[in-house]
C-alpha cells in the first residue's frame, strides 16, 4: 500500500508549521516545527539565551554553522550538514547562532534550518537535562538518503531519541524516483521540501509547505520533478495532554508548574 497525503498545511510567518491544536493532534509527539531555506548576505542570526522545558529539540541545518551556548555547559560549534540534540528535560536555558560560512566571505549565502520539537513522556519531562552533537560525518549516508534519526536499509543514525521515530534528509536528481517502506508502527509523519518539487505518489509536494500524511503503514514513494531536497519525519504515535506556555510543553499542569519554577531559578544564576 502506498502512503498518501492528507493534506498541506502553510507556515505561520512562512516557517512555522506545527502550531495549532488541530496539527498537533495529528503528528504528536512531533509538536512543533520551524523550517525553511533563505538567501543571506550579512554574518548570521542569532538568538540569544532563552528557555525550554518539557520538549527534546532536534535542530538539523546546511549552509552555515551552528553555534550553541546552554546552562549546562554544553557550548558548541556544529558544522553545515550535522545535527543537535537537546533534553530540556525540566528547563534549560540556551542560545544559538547561525555563522556565515568561511568560506563564503563577502559573498551571499543560503541557510537551511529545520527544527523539530517532541514532546517528552512523563517519565523524561520532569528529568535531567542532556545535549549531543553530531558533525556531518556522524551521521550515515545510504545513497540519497542521509539518517538523521532512525535506520534505512539497516543502517542507524548514532541519534538517540525517546520516541521510535524517523528522520530523513533526501536529495533526488530530476526524473529520480524512491521507494522508503514505513518503520512499523511509525504512522504518523510529514515530509516539508526545502528546494525544487517533486511528487508523492500522484499529488504534489509544494515547496514551503508541510505535507501532512494519512496516518496508517505503508510505502513512501517519491519523484522528483526537479532536483530537490526535502526531510522525511516519521514517528510512532502519542496521545499525551498538551499543556504549553513560551518554549515549554507538558503533558501536565503540574509538571509545567515544576518547570517553570526551575527556569525562574536558572534565570537568576544566568
Amino acid at each position: 500500500m502506498k502512503r498518501q497525503l492528507k493534506r498541506k498545511q502553510a507556515g505561520r510567518n512562512g516557517f512555522q508549521y506545527i502550531m495549532d491544536p488541530q496539527t498537533r493532534r495529528e503528528l504528536q509527539p512531533f509538536v512543533f516545527f520551524d523550517a525553511g531555506k533563505n538567501k543571506r548576505d550579512d554574518e548570521g542570526m542569532f538568538f540569544g539565551m532563552h528557555p525550554h522545558s518539557g520538549i527534546g529539540i532536534i535542530t538539523y541545518f546546511e549552509g552555515g554553522n551552528l553555534v550553541h551556548q546552554d546552562t549546562g555547559n554544553n557550548d558548541d560549534v556544529i558544522r553545515s550538514g550535522g545535527v543537535q540534540w537537546i533534553n530540556s528535560g525540566n528547563g534549560i536555558f540556551h542560545a544559538e547562532g547561525y555563522q556565515r560560512p568561511e568560506d563564503k566571505k563577502h559573498q551571499s549565502w543560503d541557510l537551511a534550518i529545520h527544527q523539530l520539537w517532541l514532546q517528552l513522556p512523563p517519565e523524561l519531562e520532569e528529568g535531567e537535562t542532556g545535549y549531543l552533537n553530531l558533525q556531518p560525518e556522524d551521521l550515515p549516508v545510504v545513497n540519497q538518503v542521509k539518517v538523521i534519526a532512525g535506520e534505512y536499509q539497516g543502517v542507524k543514525s548514532p541519534l538517540n531519541v525517546p520516541y521510535d521515530l524517523t528522520y530523513y534528509d533526501i536529495t533526488l536528481k530530476a526524473g529520480e524516483e524512491l521507494t522508503i517502506d514505513t518503520p512499523k508502527g511509525q504512522t504518523r509523519g510529514f515530509v516539508f521540501p526545502r528546494t525544487g518539487h517533486l511528487m508523492l505518489d500522484q499529488e504534489e509536494v509544494s515547496l514551503n509547505h508541510l505535507s501532512i500524511l494519512e496516518e496508517n503503514e505503508g510505502q513512501l514513494h517519491f519523484k522528483a520533478l526537479q532536483d530537490t531536497q526535502f526531510v522525511v519525519g516519521l514517528t510512532q504515535p502519542k496521545s499525551y495532554d498538551i499543556v504549553l506556555g513560551g518554549g515549554s510543553i507538558h503533558t501536565n499542569k503540574a509538571s509545567f508548574n515544576k518547570a517553570q519554577d526551575n527556569i525562574r531559578k536558572i534565570a537568576q544564576a544566568v
